[in-house]
């Protein structure tokens, strides 16, 4: 008689299907923590640079050169010339583009920001204000001293206009700070520190000081944003924190998901086989173990042995 073996907690895992699971568990463990590295997927951005991550503590900040130019003259502490400010003020609006009438108070601010040294404007400004601060009261900071750590990402120099400083280039610099994530800063600044690349894609982190003058509106993909834009000095820290590492190879990347991908899709091809396959076999069987059992009919009736003689060998 057959007999049919119940298993109430469902059938057992074959060794070979448990070793399968574990090795398909282990190639995506690994297969998350490669592609998890930002690193990975720099090459999409198609930088000509090496892609380089943080490790470690930033470097020591860099101490403003000697000869740096200080240009005698009022500033924001001197109440005339903030009076004047005032004056101007009415002239600027937010979230648009730098318009010809908002150079007054530009240049203006331009000239504060030389009239002292660095170490000394960096002491007596506000440090890290939030971005939200400045973008929802920009009136409230307008032309108040402003301290940022940046991470620079993009400086352009231009050729200034006739201004009353005399000033023949100016620089423009975008990057943003670790609070503000993704929104970026504008500080334009007329003394580039030695050491500070210029182009639209470089990496340098540095220290701002400078006056707040509007929130600057421009255009990105299509779509109208806004940074603020401040008027002040750079002093260079370094390029971004950590060494440099080469730029993964896409091919070892698309492998990866490749890999993972195949291994995925054997493993569900098994488990829907080995899945069908059970069904069939459970469909050939009885439903019902009391199938087995004889009726009286069919039964087979067996002569009994009465006489049984242990001496007695019948194949002889």
């Amino acid at each position: 008689m057959h007999r049919r073996i119940v298993r109430p907690f469902g059938s057992s895992i074959p060794a070979t299907r448990g070793f399968s699971l574990l090795l398909m568990l282990v190639v995506l463990g690994m297969l998350y923590n490669t592609i998890r590295q930002p690193a990975m997927w720099r090459f999409l951005a198609a930088r000509d640079d090496a892609a380089q991550v943080q490790v470690g503590a930033p470097p020591a900040v860099v101490e403003a050169p000697a000869n740096e130019i200080i240009v005698p003259g009022p500033n924001d502490l001197d109440p005339d010339a903030l009076a004047e400010f005032r004056r101007y003020e009415e002239l600027i609006t937010d979230r648009t583009e730098l318009r010809p009438r908002e150079m007054v108070p530009y240049w203006q601010l331009m000239g504060w920001s030389r009239t002292q040294p660095f170490r000394e404007f960096e002491q007596r400004a506000l440090r890290e204000p939030a971005f939200t601060q400045l973008w929802d009261q920009p009136e409230k900071y307008r032309g108040q001293p402003i301290r940022l750590r940046m991470h620079v990402r993009r400086v352009l120099q231009y050729d200034a206009p006739e201004n009353p400083l005399g000033i023949k280039e100016t620089y423009e610099a975008w990057g943003w700070t670790d609070e503000s994530k993704s929104f970026p800063y504008t500080v334009v600044f007329a003394d580039k520190p030695p050491g500070l690349p210029v182009g639209p894609d470089v990496e340098a982190e540095v220290v701002f000081v400078g006056y707040f003058l509007k929130v600057m509106g421009y255009t990105a993909f299509d779509a109208r944003r806004g940074a603020p834009l401040m008027v002040g000095r750079v002093r260079l820290t370094g390029p971004r924190p950590g060494g440099k590492v080469t730029a993964a190879n896409p091919w070892e990347v698309w492998g990866l998901v490749i890999l993972g991908a195949l291994l995925l899709s054997v493993a569900s091809v098994w488990f829907m086989v080995s899945a069908r396959r059970q069904k069939r076999v459970a469909a050939s069987l009885p439903a019902d173990i009391s199938s087995f059992d004889l009726t009286p009919s069919e039964a087979v009736s067996l002569p009994l042995v009465t006489d049984f003689d242990p001496d007695r060998n019948p194949f002889r």
